[in-house]
């Protein structure tokens, strides 16, 4: 089991870095999703999206997403599955923030059976629902695969923000199911897209496998977002993770940085720019297919 990434990232990118400009390997073939009887089809994916580090973007990149899945046609759930609760619906919900949490819907009446969704969810202009959670423990023995497979009969795609690390005990059911496209987060900066190396190093050693090569298992499935929190877009970093793990992982992508974004506050889809919004369009593409 797993892959030799001991030279993929010795270097530290810098701007302007020749590394940049050399020829790219093309890049992997998407996968598509499987229906239950185990054929590949066209459809839509359930999305985690992790963060590398702190201060990674995940829950804007989750809320971009979401709104771009839910413009398409589909009934989309952006869903807090961090291990104690994170600021999802306060960043995304400027259409109405529901009381209820992730925990009280899943409770539902008490029955073990979890309430309507749509009667819980907050809301958000874009037109897609929210699942926030406190610090809460989930019901007895229920598991976020507890969760997904009521969201799934509840008729909703969601979109996961698992904040970091990707190694919370919480995520593996959702990391263990191979219908859901991984996405890692980082920020625009050296020291984040060098640490990745460890992350992949953990997601092919806990969930790789010895017949698995290069573009194969969980890592080929992954993609890299790397998202500019800092005017400029200096595509520096993304470059040079291209250079390195084109053709080991799904894909690579990048989010503009946006003064919408930047404020920290709530976050309206229709204020992003439009470069924003495009960003995200081409991610969702990418990942949900």
């Amino acid at each position: 089991m797993g892959q030799d990434w001991s030279q993929w990232l010795d270097e530290a990118p810098e701007t302007g870095d020749p590394a940049a400009s050399r020829t790219r390997k093309a890049p992997v073939v998407r996968l598509r999703r499987r229906r239950e009887d185990g054929s590949e089809g066209e459809g839509m994916r359930p999305v985690l999206v992790v963060g590398g580090c702190g201060g990674a973007g995940t829950t804007t990149t989750v809320l971009g997403l979401a709104a771009e899945l839910g413009a398409g046609g589909s009934t989309t759930v952006a869903v807090d599955a961090t291990s104690a609760g994170s600021d999802l619906a306060l960043r995304g919900a400027d259409e109405h923030l529901s009381p209820i949490s992730l925990q009280a819907w899943l409770y539902g009446r008490g029955d073990d059976s979890p309430a309507p969704l749509k009667e819980c969810l907050s809301q958000s202009s874009s037109g897609i629902g929210l699942l926030w959670r406190d610090a809460a423990p989930l019901r007895r023995r229920a598991t976020y695969l507890t969760v997904a497979r009521a969201i799934a009969d509840a008729g909703y795609t969601p979109v996961y923000d698992g904040g970091s690390p990707i190694a919370a005990r919480h995520l593996r059911p959702l990391l263990e199911d191979g219908d859901i496209a991984l996405v890692l987060a980082i920020p625009a900066r050296a020291d984040a897209a060098n640490r990745l190396r460890v992350t992949l190093e953990w997601l092919d050693d806990e969930f790789g496998g010895q017949t698995e090569g290069q573009g194969g298992g969980i890592v080929g499935d992954t993609t890299i977002v790397v998202s500019h929190q800092l005017s400029g877009n200096d595509s520096a970093v993304a470059d040079h993770l291209r250079e390195h793990l084109t053709g080991w992982v799904r894909d690579i992508r990048e989010i503009p940085y946006d003064p919408h974004l930047a404020r920290g506050e709530l976050v309206r889809h229709n204020a992003l720019e439009a470069d924003t919004r495009r960003a995200y369009r081409n991610l969702l593409s990418g990942v949900a297919s």
